[in-house]
């Protein structure tokens, strides 16, 4: 699952908002509320006081309806004489009775609540009252407008978080596509310049092990170079001491022992050539720029080379081209890449076995395949069959393992998709190469024998066809 940077802060700013709106709505209510209800509790007390005070008969109260009263939060009256009857009440639709004791109560009235202050004088007694619905939904409304705007901060801070960090994450993302472009043939150092000042240490301790990667490779690629070199003198020299050796030991027990020694030096001269060319496909330095290549005439010409081989297994080795075409690569690479694969499909077809060679158009793709009777990969060692000195455990033929790391590094090199697969009856093993790019020719159909004698038109055998018969 990939984890997105913006996301990540987004996951935990934005609930952030959204508990302090919820906070502060909290908070808004409950003071804003006590502050509503001190207030309104001093203009109660104060409404009935001013009618407490008052001298003569009860006052004609202005009526009030249910909307002043429980919408808009409307005081209204009741007024008791000295003998405790109602004289006077300006809402007369509310059955609230006179409270047996001064001061402030709370009242449940069915499913409404009333907030009552009633005050006792020796002439009356007045109590004046409020919805406490009204009071609650005051405040409501005061913690909702204070937690708007923090929840409007969530889209716009969304939107500020997605489009400020592009250019923080441009930065990381050409980091990102400098780091994918390392590979063993050219480590180069991170941009630190690009880098966030968070992100900077860990770029320069990248660049710090790059350093030491493109050390050791360097030293790695010594050793093979300098280790090749120095074994290709003696090993000369040896070939050559062995067939100075062999003219003077007629006997068959020794002629057979040289030829053992011979296997050998013969073996041991071969991985020092793959080693060799192993390390110039690894160096640093730039290879040669690619050239045209006819595929039909570097295909000929390798199976030209393998051919004393083959004859000498008594391999059929064959070859068959529906068309040409023609590549751009480094030609010596490409000659390794198809030298490596017929020597790998001429190594591990039996003697008397077949080895084809096809040059053909698959889905529209220019497709090289060689084709052997051997006995195969098994499914599961298929994708290790690329590796360094890999070799199937149990195979009796001998090898370096090297070979088609070789031609693996030199498709790679150019972009040759390269791909080992079983035959569908199980009968060999299929190496096909893939040029994507190549530049497509019909091969020339072949001249057709001279004759000394015309031969008829096929308007002429027509018509002769169609002649009725005698």
């Amino acid at each position: 699952m990939k984890k997105s940077l913006r996301k990540q802060l987004m996951t935990w700013l934005l609930p952030l908002y959204v508990v302090a709106a919820i906070a502060a709505a909290i908070v808004t209510y409950y003071v804003f509320g006590s502050m509503v209800s001190v207030f309104m509790d001093n203009q109660l007390r104060l409404f009935a006081e001013s009618h407490a005070g008052a001298s003569g008969s009860a006052p004609v109260l202005r009526p009030l309806t249910r909307y002043n009263v429980v919408d808009k939060g409307d005081m209204f009256v009741q007024i008791w004489d000295r003998n405790q009857r109602l004289v006077a009440t300006s809402w007369p639709e509310l059955d609230l009775q006179r409270q047996p004791s001064q001061g402030f109560h709370d009242v449940t009235i069915g499913d409404s609540r009333w907030r009552v202050y009633t005050l006792q004088s020796p002439d009356r007694t007045v109590q004046s009252a409020q919805s406490l619905y009204f009071r609650r939904h005051l405040a409501k409304s005061q913690a909702l407008q204070m937690a708007l705007p923090v929840l409007l901060m969530i889209p716009i801070s969304a939107i500020f978080l997605w489009f400020g960090m592009r250019p923080a994450v441009r930065r990381l993302e050409l980091i990102s596509r400098a780091a994918a472009q390392q590979d063993e043939h050219r480590l180069t150092e991170l941009p630190v310049e690009h880098a966030p000042c968070e992100i900077k240490p860990l770029v320069m301790a990248v660049n710090t092990l790059l350093a030491r990667l493109r050390n050791a490779f360097s030293a790695q690629r010594r050793f093979v170079q300098d280790a090749a070199h120095e074994l290709r003198t003696p090993i000369t020299a040896m070939s050559l001491q062995l067939e100075n050796l062999k003219s003077r030991m007629p006997d068959t027990a020794s002629a057979d022992q040289l030829k053992q020694l011979e296997a050998g030096l013969a073996r041991t001269k071969r991985l020092v050539e793959q080693l060799l060319r192993l390390a110039r496909q690894e160096s640093p330095r730039p290879a040669d720029p690619p050239v045209a290549i006819q595929l039909d005439g570097m295909l000929k010409s390798s199976i030209a080379e393998f051919m004393a081989l083959a004859d000498k297994r008594s391999i059929d080795l064959g070859y068959a081209a529906d068309i040409d075409a023609t590549v751009h690569a480094n030609e010596d690479e490409l000659r390794s890449l198809i030298h490596n694969l017929l020597d790998n499909a001429l190594r591990y077809t039996p003697t008397g076995g077949i080895v084809d060679v096809t040059l053909h158009r698959d889905t529209g793709v220019v497709t090289v395949e060689i084709a052997d009777n051997g006995t195969g990969i098994p499914a599961e060692l298929l994708p290790r069959v690329f590796d360094r000195f890999f070799r199937i455990e149990g195979a009796e033929t001998e090898g370096s393992g090297l070979g088609l790391a070789i031609a693996k590094n030199a498709a790679e090199r150019n972009r040759v998709a390269l791909e080992l697969i079983n035959r569908v009856d199980g009968s060999g093993l299929i190496a096909r190469m893939r040029f994507e790019t190549a530049l497509v020719t019909l091969q020339p159909a072949p001249k057709p024998a001279a004759v000394e004698h015309e031969e008829p038109s096929a308007a002429s055998e027509l018509a002769a066809e169609t002649q009725p018969p005698d």
